[in-house]
């Protein structure tokens, strides 16, 4: 297979280039991800809360009819006619829940946030709780749910590590106040006021197990032992390599991802036929024998992966299984796609920034957003 091939599977996304400014508050995102640190099912509960107080407090005409006609997402219910589903616009910029990387769209930022692709939801009027009446956007029985829901993270300033981060309640979801953390465990504590704040960054999380082996120049190293050593000779694909020549280089770890606090997270453990073993939570991107990224919860019986050598190895078993504790991951330095597989146990796979690419496109928005003008690129 050409090597023009390899890159177009593995570094199909446009490139975009970040100026410094970017660049550097992009690791300051990706630290506020990382404090926040939410498991699945509370980050549906934050995205929930973002939604009913954007709709509530933050809405141009206030109430449920207030509506607009959305330019993204059809309604499902009307289908085969098209007809646009129902949308709301946060209309204060620096006092929105859903935040400027959807332009403020309350429902396509909560499509976004709960499911895969949005093209077509079902449109349907909330007929109790605290946003009764309004228009809210359900998955279809064709819809794919995000097994790592997105969440937004907030502070009191636009640039993200400029501001006081903030908070909601801890156990109020009712309450759509922001909380500052006085007591340095990531919740909020004390009330913000009524100053002004900004979404600077959405979350999500897909990772490693702590006893999942990477590849670094020193060998293979568990990736939780990494982490607490802060080893950063990284091993990844070289730029021009391809499926008839695979060749690594030593890279390096621009950051490691470690959850605060310990969840439970659903792994999968993928063997093959010659004992080969990876223990990946389900989003995690694994390279097939086609050059394809493919995720961990998508693998059947006899599909092939693909080793550091080049070689093919059939699956054998994929077992579902439940961890309870943290899970990690770590993006080199290099942002180009092929630099970013990396190996486990002998495999090749994706970095963070795979999982990461669509909330890494939002935050590159929400970034462009927050930087004067006379700094953007022309």
């Amino acid at each position: 297979m050409s090597k023009s091939v390899f890159r177009i599977v593995l570094g199909g996304a446009a490139a975009i280039a970040l100026f410094p400014t970017v660049a550097g508050a992009q690791t300051q995102q990706e630290w506020r991800c990382n404090i926040d640190s939410l498991a699945p099912s509370q980050a549906i509960v934050r995205t929930e809360w973002a939604r009913k107080c954007g709709l509530l407090n933050n809405l141009i005409p206030a109430g449920p009819t207030g509506f607009v006609s959305s330019n993204t997402t059809l309604d499902a219910a009307a289908f085969p006619s098209i007809v646009w589903a129902k949308e709301y616009i946060e209309k204060t910029p620096d006092r929105a829940y859903a935040g400027n990387s959807q332009a403020y769209r309350v429902n396509y930022y909560y499509a976004i946030a709960m499911y895969d692709a949005t093209p077509m939801l079902k449109v349907e009027a909330e007929p109790s709780g605290p946003t009764v009446g309004f228009f809210k956007w359900l998955a279809t029985p064709t819809t794919i749910s995000r097994a790592r829901p997105l969440y937004p993270t907030f502070e009191s300033m636009q640039v993200p590590g400029t501001g006081i981060a903030l908070y909601p309640h801890p156990t109020d979801t009712s309450d759509c106040r922001l909380y500052r953390d006085t007591n340095n465990d990531a919740r909020g504590d004390t009330l913000y006021g009524t100053g002004s704040f900004y979404v600077v960054a959405q979350c999500e999380s897909s990772c490693y197990a702590p006893d999942q082996e990477l590849l670094f120049s020193n060998g293979s190293v568990p990736i939780s032992k990494a982490v607490r050593e802060q080893q950063t000779d990284i091993i990844t694909l070289t730029p021009d390599a391809t499926l008839d020549d695979v060749q690594l280089q030593t890279n390096h770890v621009y950051s490691y991802t470690s959850e605060t606090r310990d969840s439970e997270h659903l792994l999968y453990t993928i063997t093959t036929e010659h004992g080969g073993k990876l223990r990946l939570t389900n989003e995690h991107p694994v390279v097939n024998s086609e050059g394809r990224m493919v995720r961990a919860a998508d693998l059947k019986l006899d599909d092939e992966l693909l080793r550091q050598d080049g070689t093919r190895e059939r699956v054998v078993s994929v077992e579902k299984t439940t961890h309870f504790g943290k899970v990690y991951n770590l993006r080199p330095i290099t942002r180009d796609q092929v630099t970013n597989v990396v190996v486990a146990q002998g495999f090749l796979v994706g970095s963070a920034r795979y999982q990461n690419e669509d909330v890494g496109f939002m935050n590159r928005i929400i970034l462009q957003r927050s930087v004067p003008e006379e700094l953007l690129p022309q």
